[in-house]
């Protein structure tokens, strides 16, 4: 199945694995700290499988999930559009809990070819988890935080002791 230019496939190939700029890595890590106690959540944009891009979204009230207006999450579909990137991913904390898909998260999940991201708070180092949708479940899957993915984004268009480890 064909997607659009825009909508991204990080997973396109059976082991792919999926890489994240070390700059954005820590912007968003900075960014869900400071929305403590509140759930953060980001659209993450690049090409193919390397993300070096992301787009915060507005913070919900609700402490104990992340959600999106319509207007704000068409705008920012549209901000990766403009600049020519693909949507490749969804990236939220979980604040209290540990980096594991939520029931919420398995309900509110409708769009299998993303890569799903949970940084968990919960405890004094964060822990990041990346997921696939696969045959109606969440799979972990590999990542690496690269200063290559940097890199990348520099050419088209301080690493934080507490950033995400390569994994």
């Amino acid at each position: 199945m064909k997607t659009t230019d825009w909508l991204g496939d990080p997973f396109a190939f059976k082991d792919n694995k999926l890489y994240m700029g070390r700059k954005v890595a820590n912007r968003l890590l900075r960014d869900a700290q400071e929305a403590v106690p509140y759930e953060f959540s980001a659209l993450l944009a690049g090409r193919d499988a390397t993300i070096t891009d992301a787009v915060a979204m507005p913070i919900s009230s609700d402490t104990g999930n992340f959600s999106w207006d319509g207007p704000a999450f068409l705008q920012t579909l549209h901000s990766i559009r403009k600049r020519q990137l693909q949507w490749l991913g969804v990236l939220h904390t979980h604040p209290h809990t540990a980096p594991i898909p939520s029931r919420q998260d398995v309900l509110g999940w409708h769009y299998p070819t993303l890569s799903y991201w949970i940084v968990s708070l919960a405890s004094e180092t964060p822990e990041w988890r990346v997921y696939q949708w696969k045959n109606g479940a969440f799979l972990l899957r590999d990542y690496t935080v690269t200063e290559a993915a940097d890199e990348a984004a520099n050419s088209s268009a301080a690493v934080s002791p507490s950033s995400p480890k390569n994994s």
